[in-house]
């Protein structure tokens, strides 16, 4: 059993606020207060603000110097009725009486008190001064029905879930207990008055008689306040600045001069034939020219900004020309695309983006090779881009074809008509399929259907020769020859 309870038949004798856990933060008292218009000031210093004056007339630095406690004898609820001061700052804000602690607890839970970020289930009753019950969940209350469900409230505890008294009193009871609490006005409904509670006043004092039923010991970490994210962000700031002026950044010059550097390096390799060496060299030289967006929106001046696109575009082109060698075209295509974005009609750039497109026709030929499903609309739109950036990159070196220019013509040339003879293929065998697939059982069911109708036919007219009547060419039913016509005159010579 926790240490703050004491059974009903023993003296009530108040604990220390400074052992009450959890710790309270000093209430709020009036949110709505006006700078210019509310005068108050401390009895002691005279000092005047927002939520500083304590209802005593002190503020919070008066009443630590003063040492100021809340009076037992001032209060009929502590000398007569056996109540005690919870509040941690011992101002007399919340009083508890134990009406009912359980001697016989029936597991290790009932011996703590529930902490911040628990959920709680409680049963209560909320009276005033006069008696009058404005908020309940009980159906019961001393043999009298006063209109509760009998459904205990649910809650996080400690999260401005209820007024502040409430949470208060709560987190000073076990599973089981029964406790009374008289919860004053600025630790209750000071100023904002619910509207489903029409029967509380502003300033009025309420008595809470509640049940703590259970409460899960696993907590919820709480969001922080308005408060503590304007000091992180303003500690996060000084770190920055602090970062700063330890390592003061390095000027544009001299990063845009060591990605150039880097880029020599990873040229040297690409000569001898280490192009994943020489893509990491010149991945570095972005990581040396990195500017975050805030600082290049509102930081870098035009010249600078132009100087970092200068070297961003060679890098590109370069990394480019290493992703060509190691035929990884999805990647290259995005190099050549930022290189002529950063730098437009770039020669090298148009030339090196044809070979890439002829990369990509290439890998859509190859499956025709392998039997594989290929898109010939996607591999003739290839060629065509290939063709454009080759035909600006001859028309940009003055209508010149050099020697790479003259290997990819060759190679595109090649590539097209294989494309087409493929395309012919293509198409012969999509008329086949159509005709043996498609036409072939249309014709299949047609052959057969008329058969049928035939058959149908035959049967048909026999069905009517069969009803026809048996002619008789020996005479009548009843025996008699049938009359014969005359025979034709003879004619004579």
């Amino acid at each position: 059993m926790s240490d703050h309870f004491i059974p009903p038949e023993t003296k009530f004798v108040a604990p220390d606020p400074e052992e009450v856990n959890p710790k309270y933060s000093r209430p709020k008292l009036n949110p709505n207060f006006d700078e210019d218009k509310d005068r108050r000031v401390c009895k002691g210093c005279s000092g005047w603000g927002k939520q500083l004056i304590w209802p005593d007339g002190h503020c919070a630095h008066c009443r630590r110097n003063l040492k100021l406690k809340f009076d037992p004898a001032s209060s009929p609820f502590t000398s007569s009725q056996g109540y005690f001061d919870i509040t941690p700052s011992g101002d007399g804000g919340v009083l508890k009486l134990p009406i009912h602690v359980p001697s016989d607890p029936q597991s290790d839970i009932r011996l703590i008190n529930p902490v911040e970020g628990c959920m709680v289930d409680v049963q209560y009753v909320g009276k005033l001064l006069n008696g009058e019950i404005f908020d309940t969940t009980r159906d019961l209350y001393k043999g009298v029905c006063i209109g509760g469900t009998d459904d205990p409230k649910s809650f996080m505890l400690l999260r401005q879930k209820v007024v502040q008294g409430f949470d208060m009193a709560v987190a000073t009871m076990v599973v089981g207990e029964i406790s009374s609490f008289v919860v004053r006005a600025d630790y209750g409904y000071n100023s904002a008055l619910p509207e489903s509670l029409p029967k509380v006043g502003v300033g009025d004092t309420l008595i809470y008689e509640i049940e703590l039923v259970e409460f899960n010991p696993q907590t919820t970490p709480r969001f922080p306040t308005q408060e503590e994210l304007a000091i992180s962000k303003k500690e996060r700031q000084e770190e920055a600045e602090e970062e700063l002026r330890q390592n003061p950044p390095i000027p544009y010059p001299d990063r845009c001069k060591a990605a150039l550097e880097e880029k020599e390096k990873g040229n040297k390799l690409f000569q001898e034939g280490d192009y994943e060496g020489a893509k990491k060299c010149y991945d570095s030289g972005f990581v040396n020219i990195f500017i975050h967006r805030d600082e290049w929106a509102h930081l870098v001046s035009k010249e600078d900004k132009k100087m970092f696109n200068d070297v961003k575009g060679v890098l590109h082109l370069n990394r480019c020309m290493c992703r060509v060698k190691m035929e990884k075209w999805d990647d290259a295509i995005w190099d050549a695309d930022r290189s002529i974005e950063f730098k437009p009609r770039n020669q090298k750039a148009h030339y090196r983006r044809c070979l890439i497109y002829t990369g990509f026709l290439t890998r859509e030929l190859d499956k025709e090779a392998k039997g594989s499903f290929w898109d010939v609309e996607k591999a003739k739109k290839f060629a065509k881009k290939a063709r454009e950036d080759l035909d600006l990159a001859v028309e940009l070196n003055g209508g010149e074809q050099d020697a790479g220019m003259k290997r990819a013509e060759r190679d595109l040339q090649s590539k097209s008509k294989l494309l087409k003879k493929y395309e012919g293929n293509y198409k012969k065998g999509q008329k086949k399929l159509y005709a043996e697939k498609m036409m072939g059982t249309l014709n299949e069911k047609y052959e057969k259907l008329k058969v049928k109708e035939a058959v149908k036919k035959k049967n048909k007219e026999k069905d009517e020769l069969d009803d026809m009547p048996e002619l008789d060419d020996d005479g009548d039913e009843d025996g008699s020859a049938m009359p014969q016509p005359p025979p034709p005159p003879q004619q004579t010579a």
